[in-house]
């Protein structure tokens, strides 16, 4: 099985043919409800760890982990996201897989950091399930914003379907939740010099919006994970009412989308010369219209949210498709 695979500080996307799962990068304690009628979906590992993970953990855990720096590849909630995802791709007790993920470009040096810790033999369990054995035979690590290029210019047997995009210069804005990635790409090739990260992610605009909520609902408390959803919704339930949050959302978003269209300019000296700009990632939701408003020839890809990791799949059907023509 190949797959795209996309471990993000905000969510965790992984696509494999037509199956495509999401869920927040959360996770905590095992703790569920007493009684339920409704469908119980809760992500629930019990090797190896006994963990909750995902929507279930932001709802129900009492305690949730989650980092937001460099090295949190290298630890235990990272594989953690990256075993859930993989029980989600499939229920087989054996599976050999072939992967393809990505880094910030500003982390693009501890590529073999985590290819190393991706390649192998993992072992997990789910809550109900027996256990599984997953065999990645092959692993390719790409700068993160390369997807969101591939998504747009490779089909889905990883061949070239927009030439136009793939033979000319292209700019990327893949908007996360801590960081904005900046890419320039000439014929599929980077360009360096015009390449690099800016601190800037949708996480600023929970912090922002946090604030807000703490004066005018100061007896709401949610969760990072649950004021994203109020952002991209513009609203929240306060006592049973709805509380419209579009004028404090636009006043987040502004200066936040104002910083990324200035290193942009800067770094690609005004982003004339590039044929086009995808925007994509989770924040291309909340920044998208207002880089599009600046920039004429920036479009927000379709499907952004899980652009990078249907760009990483495609790039390994290519990669599969290739090894198969050496044989």
């Amino acid at each position: 099985m190949n797959i795209g695979l996309d471990v993000g500080y905000s969510a965790t996307k992984a696509v494999a043919g037509g199956r495509r799962v999401a869920f927040p990068s959360a996770v905590g304690t095992p703790d569920r409800p007493r009684f339920s009628l409704g469908e119980n979906h809760a992500i629930i590992l019990t090797q190896p760890v006994h963990v909750q993970v995902g929507e279930a953990a932001v709802q129900q855990s009492r305690f949730l982990k989650r980092r937001e720096d460099r090295r949190w590849i290298e630890g235990d909630e990272w594989y953690t996201l990256f075993l859930a995802a993989l029980t989600e791709m499939t229920d087989a007790t054996v599976a050999e897989l072939r992967v393809v993920t990505g880094l910030p470009v500003a982390f693009y040096d501890d590529r073999q950091v985590l290819r190393a810790r991706v390649l192998g033999e993992h072992r997990a369990q789910r809550e109900g399930r027996r256990a599984q054995v997953f065999r990645v035979v092959d692993c390719r690590v790409i700068p993160q914003p390369f997807g969101i290029l591939l998504a747009a210019a490779l089909d889905d047997r990883g061949r070239i379907a927009d030439p136009v995009l793939a033979g000319g210069t292209v700019g990327v804005l893949d908007i996360g939740g801590k960081t904005t990635n900046l890419l320039a790409v000439h014929r599929l090739n980077e360009i360096r010099r015009e390449t690099a990260s800016v601190n800037v992610g949708a996480w600023d605009a929970v912090r922002a919006m946090r604030e807000w909520l703490s004066e005018h609902c100061p007896d709401l408390d949610l969760r990072d994970h649950q004021v994203i959803e109020a952002v991209i919704e513009r609203r929240v339930r306060y006592y049973g009412e709805p509380v419209d949050l579009s004028r404090a959302v636009d006043a987040a978003l502004e200066p936040l989308a104002d910083q990324v269209i200035a290193a942009a300019s800067q770094l690609w000296n005004g982003a004339a010369g590039l044929d086009a700009i995808l925007v994509g990632g989770g924040g291309a939701l909340l920044l998208g219209p207002y880089i599009q408003r600046h920039f004429r020839h920036a479009r927000v890809v379709q499907d952004a949210v899980f652009a990078n990791a249907l760009g990483f799949w495609r790039f390994c059907q290519r990669l599969a498709g290739d090894a198969g023509n050496t044989r």
